[in-house]
């Protein structure tokens, strides 16, 4: 034998009994697993532990026989479009109901027995009501066209005084509108932001009115608003040179949550041109975007009518009822569905209101003639 064989071979297995080591212990699942705090492995946890209700999903079970895939010590990648999540969804509609005396005064002393709503005629139960005040959301949407500016600065000016029936928590928006919308002031509730920007309208440039894109732009920046809010349009109802028809114009105020109040000066030109079929045709457009909106619309003769107008729509607008029922029809299938909204008394018969003389009082009920049923 060599001398110092037995040396060298003797480093040569405490070399392989090192690497053997070494390996075990940093290629994962080739040894055993490191256990905290002393644990044994048969004691550890199998999976999350989950407090009492909450709900998680199980995955599925493997086949037997299937080999399982080792554990790596890399940063796993997890695509978004595999993680579970749980959600909820309601087919709740919202109506909001305005009853008013023959002169558009708000009748506020009703409860939610005096109320009956009816999807497509049968009978749906209110399981939301509500009359509380609420902060307004107000879009004034301003027509700024050169061909009847005059008389729309009679409206306008008195759009100033829309602002004081304003309450500090309200928001008011200011959006303008010729050939396409133009957002004067976003929603601020700082009324010398929405007086400034009223003072800047004052040379208009075009002479087209292109009204139904207008009302479908500001319809569309306010669809996701909540509480009470609404468009008052000032304007003179005559359409010019929209992209958007009539027919689909109607369609969207349908299917919106947010009433309009068009306060229209067809009365103002009728009087001074004698328009003709054009204000004929112009205000039963208007009437009809306004109904079907959940709105109402007005048509002044008279410059000294415009303040009553206005505190009338804030007082209307502070005073609706909100109703909500889920329907009993649950097809998701788009269609239009026609409410239809009644007031009875304790016995189920129509609701007959009385003034302070026991005199019968006329009311009018003020609410969107339908909605459309959501599409899967």
């Amino acid at each position: 034998m060599v001398p110092g064989s037995r040396d060298v071979k003797l480093r040569k297995a405490l070399l392989i009994v090192f690497l053997v080591a070494a390996v075990r212990l940093t290629i994962p699942g080739f040894g055993p697993a490191l256990l905290a705090q002393g644990q044994d492995q048969s004691s550890a946890p199998s999976g999350p532990s989950t407090p009492p209700g909450e709900t998680v999903l199980v995955p599925k079970k493997s086949q037997p026989g299937t080999p399982q895939p080792l554990p790596e010590n890399k940063i796993e990648k997890i695509n978004p479009k595999d993680i579970y999540t749980l959600s909820t969804s309601t087919n709740l509609v919202n109506v909001d109901v305005l009853v008013t005396d023959k002169d558009g005064d708000p009748i506020t002393t009703l409860g939610r027995k005096n109320f009956r709503i009816y999807d497509n005629g049968v009978e749906q139960t209110i399981t939301n009501f509500g009359t509380s005040e609420a902060p307004l959301t107000v879009c004034l949407l301003v027509e700024f066209s050169n061909k009847w500016w005059p008389f729309l600065v009679l409206a306008l000016q008195d759009a100033y005084e829309f602002l004081n029936y304003m309450k500090p928590n309200d928001w008011v928006a200011v959006v303008d509108f010729d050939l396409k919308p133009h957002i004067t002031t976003d929603f601020t509730q700082d009324r010398y932001q929405v007086q400034a920007a009223l003072d800047t309208l004052r040379i208009p440039g075009f002479s087209e009115t292109n009204l139904y894109d207008a009302l479908a732009f500001t319809i569309d920046r306010m669809k996701d608003i909540k509480g009470r809010k609404a468009i008052i349009a000032i304007c003179s109802g005559i359409d010019t040179f929209s992209k958007l028809t009539y027919p689909e114009m109607l369609k969207i105020a349908r299917a919106s949550d947010t009433p309009i109040y068009p306060v229209s000066i067809l009365e103002f030109l009728d009087v001074r041109y004698n328009l003709g079929m054009t204000a004929v045709q112009a205000r039963s457009q208007l009437q009809y975007i306004a109904q079907y909106s959940g709105g109402q619309a007005y048509f002044p003769r008279f410059e000294g009518d415009l303040p009553a107008i206005y505190q009338q729509i804030a007082g209307q607008l502070r005073t609706e009822y909100s109703l909500g029922f889920v329907p009993t029809d649950t097809a998701r299938d788009g269609k239009f569905h026609h409410l239809k909204v009644e007031l009875v008394d304790d016995t189920g018969n129509p609701l007959r209101i009385v003034n302070q003389k026991g005199k019968q009082v006329k009311y009018k009920i003020i609410a969107r003639d339908g909605y459309y049923s959501p599409k899967s």
